[in-house]
């Protein structure tokens, strides 16, 4: 919870986008994230595909993978 009085002074550089935007990740970077994050997500979710979980995540991030990266990010994903 923020307290109001920090909200900063007139001046003050302004976050005008999300924090993560402002850290440029290379492709290999966000594919590391998305594949702990799904693994996080489907721990415990039974009957979840997670393969199809992944790819929907992939599109999401503007990332495609090869038939051979996405088999591996698979196995990365089940390991």
């Amino acid at each position: 919870m923020t307290d109001p009085k920090d909200a900063g002074r007139p001046g003050d550089p302004v976050q005008s986008e999300p924090a993560m935007s402002q850290n440029d990740a290379d492709a290999g970077q966000k594919l590391d994230g998305i594949i702990v994050q799904t693994q996080a997500d489907l721990a415990g979710q039974d009957g979840m595909d997670a393969q199809n979980v992944l790819s929907q995540r992939l599109r999401d991030a503007g990332l495609s993978l090869s038939d051979d990266e996405m088999a591996a990010a698979v196995a990365r994903l089940n390991g």
